[in-house]
């Protein structure tokens, strides 16, 4: 398993781009929220990988799975 501090490096990076991500959509910059929303999935599935069972059921917000549709098909 990996160290604790790797862990918290996971969740702050992807507490970030989560508030990057958030005003990156305000503003209206849809390419920018499409590359930070694939930044933050990648986060969080390591995050999800890399937990202790118990800490890795919890939600992971998908929110930002829209605008990667978007772009898809945008």
């Amino acid at each position: 398993m990996d160290s604790p501090s790797k862990l918290e490096n996971l969740r702050f990076v992807a507490s970030l781009l989560g508030v990057i991500r958030h005003r990156m959509r305000e503003d209206g910059e849809d390419l920018l929220t499409y590359l930070i929303d694939i930044a933050y999935l990648e986060a969080s599935d390591r995050l999800k990988q890399k937990s202790p069972p118990a800490e890795a059921s919890g939600p992971v917000p998908r929110r930002c799975l829209r605008s990667v549709e978007a772009a898809r098909t945008g």
